[in-house]
């Protein structure tokens, strides 16, 4: 963790809208969904890290779904090449990945660095925004409609892709 803080400005950088790498990522989504989703340039997901040591404080705030001590992360990656452009790291293990996602710079700064028309695929552990677009859950004792579970369907091509290469 410490080695990515300190390479941090070296490699850590938002690509701006109009930029080619944005280019990129908008045709890389076109080309595995449909040319309505090229907005759709950015994704993010979370994962944890192991320690190597249960932490001498705080103790269960660490203790993961896994059930193992851990540190929480977050990465927002260019989907074309998989550049992380945010990062959010060090939230204890057992924190939530809609929680975590708040410590990001695009959460905080959504409306300055997406462009009007453009958002963020999440999967389902996401709040639904404008600029942030998740999965359709199944509602309590329901099915989804059947253009819920297209979306689905279709949005699901997004992230296997993304997590082939992941």
């Amino acid at each position: 963790m410490v080695m990515v803080l300190d390479a941090h400005d070296q490699f850590i950088c938002f690509p701006a809208g109009d930029s080619e790498d944005s280019d990129l990522a908008q045709k890389f989504a076109k080309s595995y969904t449909c040319p309505e989703w090229r907005g759709g340039f950015l994704a993010i997901d979370g994962s944890t890290m192991d320690l190597f040591t249960k932490p001498g404080y705080y103790v269960e705030t660490f203790y993961d779904r896994k059930s193992k001590y851990s540190l929480g992360s977050q990465a927002v990656i260019l989907l074309h090449n998989l550049l992380i452009v945010d990062y959010s790291l060090g939230h204890p293990g057992s924190i939530h990945d809609a929680f975590a996602f708040q410590s990001t710079h695009l959460y905080e700064e959504h409306a300055d660095l997406l462009p009007d028309g453009h958002w963020v695929w999440v999967d389902s552990a996401y709040p639904l925004e404008p600029w942030c677009i998740a999965p359709f859950k199944k509602p309590h004792n329901r099915q989804l409609t059947k253009n819920q579970k297209t979306f689905n369907y279709h949005l699901s091509k997004v992230f296997f892709f993304w997590v082939i290469f992941n």
